[in-house]
């Protein structure tokens, strides 16, 4: 059966944001004259902010300031870089603009939803997502399926969607939810991450995708 939706998620799978939030952690803590290398800022692609940043200035011996401060300036760095030089994966806009009309989509992200919007604004593609289900609109994140859950009652469906995800928890919480999940590696092999679910490259070629989608 052809899915009435397809489900994305937002980093590792429609953009490439890992950058910006280096970016942005590097620039907010420059204004404390502090060289922040790429490789410590690149901690923040795995780690929640919060920690990210208390682990920084314990790394540095220095009395824990306002964390939510330097936290809200960094979002807010991140924010106009997503927005200014959003960068979608190839494949990602031809495939966006194939699907409207066809199926309903949505974004089913761990991220903010300030970040996605200011990324697919950015891009011209937000008017094609139906909804974002977003990190503030959960209690439990992935592996939880409640964000799926959470899509899946705004879009009035029970299962006939796919999702689209570049993760082990994020695979996980579309199958919890009982959901057909599809493994996006773009830059990342298979390997145990993607057992579970059929794995693509990328998106490309369009096509070939169109018909592993079912639509």
């Amino acid at each position: 059966m052809a899915p009435k939706a397809v489900l994305f998620d937002f980093d590792g799978v429609l953009v490439d944001s890992e950058n910006h939030h280096i970016a942005g952690w590097q620039r907010a803590l420059g204004t404390l004259g502090w060289n922040v290398t790429e490789p410590a800022a690149a901690r923040a692609a795995v780690l929640d902010d919060h920690e990210f940043v208390s682990r920084t200035f314990a790394d540095r011996d220095m009395p824990m300031a306002d964390l939510n401060a330097w936290i809200a300036r960094k979002q807010a760095i991140t924010r106009m870089l997503l927005r200014d030089a959003p960068r979608l994966y190839p494949g990602v806009r031809e495939l966006v603009n194939r699907l409207s009309g066809k199926v309903r989509m949505a974004v089913v992200t761990t991220t903010w939803r300030e970040n996605v919007e200011a990324a697919l604004e950015g891009a011209g593609l937000l008017d094609r997502f139906e909804t974002i289900v977003a990190k503030e609109d959960v209690e439990k994140l992935k592996p939880d399926p409640e964000p799926y859950q959470v899509a899946l009652r705004r879009l009035r469906l029970r299962t006939a969607a796919v999702a689209l995800e570049d993760s082990p928890s994020g695979l996980a919480s579309a199958h919890a939810a009982g959901l057909r999940a599809i493994a996006v590696g773009h830059r990342l092999p298979p390997g145990e991450w993607s057992v579970s679910a059929p794995y693509i490259a990328g998106f490309e070629p369009l096509d070939a995708i169109l018909e592993l989608l079912e639509i």
